[in-house]
């Protein structure tokens, strides 16, 4: 295992580390099988994204207290997540649920907000990494083993450091609710985009890393919704959130002018993260191997 599918792996078996994530995926998992059937291809698993809202509404409450809206919004961000990632298998991307176990130090300090002397990242949002097409983020992780062990932080950071400008980097915020949330990624999106603040005491980036030197960064919005689907062009969350520069995205099909299908997300932001030439190549190279599905918890 090279270092890149190792952080995925990673990635996804701390989504399961959640008490709401594995509890849901206990019903997602079944639905999610009758979908792509006992052999999956690449379309099975890429037109998941058009059922992904339907999916985590099997585990649906009608309760409306914040700790289930919490719960909700933390379990749909997982799903994203462990979807995104089963998508870009085999590619040079990850997708990681935000975890200072996980992402390079040196990336979390670069999209990291300074108010004066008060930091701030945007929320629990997901971050997509695409790592350069160098060599040595395909070698075996024992290669960069010390006395039997492999220290992921300390090596992923120092190659990340080392090849900062070739990193194509994204964040993806999820909400389960459309409405109430919109003006969120908007803030945020004319935040990452500002060429600078008049108020000095704002600022983006420490430690000597800042977003502006990744080879690319976006800024993307999935929802799912779980509010009222009767949206138009017309609409003001719809406005809110119809420029960020990774896209608008919701776990059905796509309505024109509303938003995309999560499934094309990969196109339009992921174009150069693949090993083999494309995405179906990518992940077709991976599911020959049924192995490689078992930390997404799909064995048949």
């Amino acid at each position: 295992m090279n270092i890149v599918e190792y952080a995925r792996a990673e990635a996804i078996k701390s989504l399961f580390g959640m008490k709401c994530f594995n509890e849901a995926f206990a019903t997602w998992g079944p639905e999610i099988k009758s979908i792509i059937r006992p052999n999956p291809d690449f379309y099975s698993l890429l037109g998941l994204g058009d059922s992904l809202g339907k999916i985590f509404k099997t585990t649906g409450t009608s309760g409306r207290g914040q700790g289930t809206l919490s719960a909700g919004g933390s379990c749909w961000e997982g799903l994203v997540c462990w979807y995104l990632n089963l998508c870009l298998m085999g590619s040079r991307t990850v997708v990681i649920k935000h975890s200072k176990k996980l992402i390079p130090p040196c990336i979390a300090d670069a999209i990291t907000v300074n108010y004066g002397s008060f930091v701030s990242n945007t929320e629990s949002d997901l971050v997509a990494i695409s790592f350069p097409n160098l060599n040595d983020y395909f070698q075996p992780i024992e290669n960069f083993s010390c006395n039997g062990k492999f220290q992921y932080v300390d090596t992923i950071n120092r190659l990340c450091t080392r090849d900062f400008d070739k990193l194509e980097v994204g964040i993806v915020q999820c909400k389960t609710n459309w409405n109430d949330n919109a003006q969120i990624p908007m803030l945020w999106e004319i935040v990452y985009s500002s060429t600078g603040f008049s108020n000095r005491n704002i600022s983006i980036g420490r430690n000597g890393f800042c977003m502006k030197d990744f080879k690319k960064f976006f800024y993307s919005f999935v929802t799912v919704p779980s509010n009222s689907l009767n949206y138009t062009t017309a609409n003001l969350p719809v406005k809110r959130v119809y420029n960020l520069t990774g896209g608008n995205y919701w776990g059905r099909p796509t309505s024109s002018g509303v938003a995309q299908s999560i499934k094309e997300i990969f196109n339009r932001n992921f174009g150069t993260s693949w090993v083999n030439g494309s995405q179906k190549k990518d992940v077709e190279s991976q599911l020959a191997n049924k192995a490689d599905l078992m930390y997404f918890n799909l064995t048949f």
